[in-house]
């Protein structure tokens, strides 16, 4: 697949964990957009040969479409700096065994609550600079051989959690337009 006006992007991956999933060789990954183009994510997977499970667009056609139920992205944590706030969310990973049961893990890489801690604790960029230039140092996940993370902010509070859930789940029930 090509598209007609590419433009730059990066994104920084992860591994998580290896395992299989119904049966085939799959990894867990964090991805980290550096920029935000349609379908970033997954173009990128797909052109490093490893599409996202259930990707029917990007990914190999395998035969079984029925597998799995969805395609298997999903935001697992998001902050939007505003000028007045920092709006977090971080929900549960619906990857697990004990949700997918055709997701069997093998190999832990990296802990997943580890990096959103470390994610937690990165400085958000100046709006002024237009954020950390791809591949500075201040863009990189946490890793072997990368400094750790400075200590991380105090954890949100029910009255912080509040107002952003109640949106969060307004947003969601929109129909489509």
């Amino acid at each position: 697949l090509c598209c007609e006006n590419p433009k730059p992007s990066l994104t920084e991956l992860v591994v998580l964990e290896h395992g299989l999933y119904a049966g085939d060789p799959v990894s867990k990954v964090l991805l980290k957009p550096l920029t935000g183009r349609t379908h970033q994510l997954r173009v990128h997977c797909s052109a490093l040969g490893h599409p996202v499970v259930g990707d029917l667009t990007y990914g190999e056609v395998s035969g079984r479409e029925d597998r799995p139920f969805r395609m298997m992205l999903h935001a697992f944590y998001l902050r939007i700096p505003t000028d007045t706030e920092c709006v977090e969310v971080c929900t549960p990973d619906p990857f697990l065994p004990s949700l997918d049961a055709c997701w069997s893990p093998h190999t832990l890489l990296q802990s997943l609550d580890q990096l959103v801690q470390a994610l937690r604790a990165t400085p958000d960029p100046d709006p002024e600079d237009r954020g950390p230039r791809p591949g500075s140092p201040s863009a990189l996940l946490p890793g072997p051989g990368r400094p750790p993370p400075p200590p991380t902010k105090p954890p949100e509070t029910e009255a912080q959690r509040g107002p952003c859930l109640q949106w969060l789940s307004e947003w969601a029930l929109e129909p489509d337009s």
